[in-house]
């Protein structure tokens, strides 16, 4: 039985938990999360406590375009700078290709680097120097194709510490978590292991890996609780305001919620013609489509991780699951996509306020 943190005694969560409580969940949920103007309307945990914390996975990715853009509006970095002038320790050993990348191909998986579709067993785990291993496996011209390519998203670490002269973890906590009551001491920062999760990232509450150059991976694996993913979704909902303060730039949520390619990705989506998931539109690190013909975009990390903001609704959903890539223990995104699709209609036809 799923155990209940808070829902609010009105029609609307009332309305909404009527259908989550009879909404087949796989037992790999471990929480879902409905706030409607910034008001818990649905918290439930299955078999886990708001306490407890889990990799978001690939939603880290849209956590590093929100540092990206913050660094951007300090004067940073800039949307056309190239590869070779945000990593001048490696632009001698660049291909001219690989120099002229630009910081919005990489935001928009259009730089070119490895599909991460198309990765069995990942050489560069045990590379010495992954954004070396990176920069020498440039598969596709950049700009030309979509390509979700994990690797490319880990080389804003490196970009995003020799923009700011301090690590990721130090630089988010400055920026970003530390404004949002996002709570990341102590933290865990082991080495990545691909073979087993270390300990200490199991025991964490804050966790953020790194690889062997010491960069943390931006393009996954920070350990949150739920609420600190709904957190942050509020704040886009709030065209990143939070307390008061402009924490994130206004044109930066919307430039980075905005559709900026147009390519598919069937690697995590299903190709079958009833397929609820199909995403075709991607914006900086997050992806941009409408839910129930409203207009919407998503955070999205493997195995049934969500943060999905609805600006019109003045809604924020969150789902954190417990997946396990080794024995297919996930939650698809058609399956996320139907739950999405049961909570929109009711918010559309009760009174939010």
């Amino acid at each position: 039985m799923p155990s209940q943190s808070s829902t609010a005694a009105d029609p609307l969560a009332a309305a909404i938990a009527n259908v989550m409580n009879s909404y087949t969940t796989t037992g790999n949920v471990r929480a879902i999360i409905v706030d409607v103007n910034g008001r818990p309307r649905f918290e439930h945990y299955y078999s886990s406590s708001a306490a407890e914390s889990r990799s978001i996975f690939s939603v880290t990715k849209s956590v590093t375009s929100t540092l990206v853009g913050i660094a951007i509006n300090e004067g940073r970095l800039r949307l056309d700078e190239r590869l070779a002038q945000m990593l001048p320790r490696y632009a001698a050993e660049m291909t001219p290709t690989v120099a002229r990348v630009t910081l919005r191909q990489l935001l928009t998986h259009t730089a070119g680097f490895t599909d991460t579709a198309e990765l069995s067993e990942d050489e560069m785990w045990t590379s010495p120097d992954w954004v070396r291993y990176i920069l020498k496996h440039q598969d596709y011209a950049p700009g030309t194709q979509f390509h979700y390519s994990d690797h490319g998203a880990h080389l804003l670490a490196p970009i995003l510490v020799q923009a700011t002269g301090e690590s990721v973890l130090a630089y988010a906590r400055a920026k970003l978590f530390d404004p949002l009551g996002i709570v990341t001491r102590p933290s865990a920062e082991p080495h990545f292991d691909p073979q087993a999760v270390p300990p200490a990232y199991e025991k964490a509450r804050f966790a953020w890996p790194i690889d062997p150059q010491g960069f943390h991976m931006t393009e996954a694996l920070i350990k949150l609780r739920p609420r600190d993913m709904a957190t942050f979704g509020q704040l886009f909902l709030q065209n990143g305001q939070w307390n008061n303060r402009q924490v994130v730039p206004t044109a930066w949520v919307r430039q980075a919620t905005t559709a900026q390619t147009g390519k598919a990705f069937p690697a995590y989506g299903s190709s079958s013609p009833g397929s609820a998931w199909n995403p075709t539109n991607y914006g900086y690190f997050w992806w941009v489509e409408p839910t129930s013909g409203v207009t919407a975009y998503y955070a999205w990390g493997f195995g049934g991780q969500l943060v999905e903001v609805v600006p019109d609704l003045h809604l924020v959903i969150v789902v954190s699951s417990n997946a396990d890539d080794t024995h297919g223990a996930t939650v698809d995104p058609d399956q996320l996509q139907h739950l999405v699709d049961a909570i929109v209609p009711i918010i559309k036809t009760h009174p939010t306020r």
